[in-house]
């Protein structure tokens, strides 16, 4: 059974993600996945993914940056705004009152901390999509490529 959430720290603060919710996951994972495809397509030409148990059995060398991320650079901003709400909303900042929602019901961050730290939201983002994204790969050579993605987790 697939964790129900996942505990992060992101610059000396513990967050707590979540999953999305049936309906949610049944729209964004496919989206994203159609998001993810271009990126790991010049991963896996050529490759028989029958003949791949683990994700070292890919090989890395020679693959050009720039068409991995090119997708991304192709992502209209309402897009990203919307998956930016939509990771953030299963988020929670652990403090000592307890978890708190990093995002209030307006969009605006109840987290002081992330108003002016883009790099810590987009961590936090990544981190939920792996985490959400994970099952839906499960049994795939992908979905040990997709836990093999370095995080940032920078204590600065």
């Amino acid at each position: 059974m697939a964790e129900k959430y996942k505990d992060v720290t992101i610059k000396g603060q513990e967050y707590r993600i979540g999953k999305f919710s049936a309906r949610e996951g049944a729209f964004i994972i496919p989206k994203v996945a159609g998001i993810l495809a271009p990126i790991f397509a010049p991963l896996l030409k050529g490759l028989d993914l029958k003949q791949v148990d683990k994700p070292e059995d890919i090989n890395l060398k020679g693959i050009d940056i720039a068409s991995i991320l090119g997708p991304l650079a192709n992502l209209k901003e309402d897009d990203f705004m919307y998956l930016q709400d939509k990771c953030l909303k299963v988020c929670q900042a652990k403090k000592p009152v307890g978890l708190i929602p990093v995002l209030n019901d307006n969009g605006s961050f109840s987290v002081a901390e992330l108003e002016d730290d883009g790099m810590a939201v987009l961590t936090l983002m990544v981190h939920t999509l792996i985490h959400n994204l994970a099952g839906f790969f499960s049994g795939s050579p992908l979905a040990g490529l997709l836990s093999g993605i370095p995080v940032i987790n920078s204590q600065s």
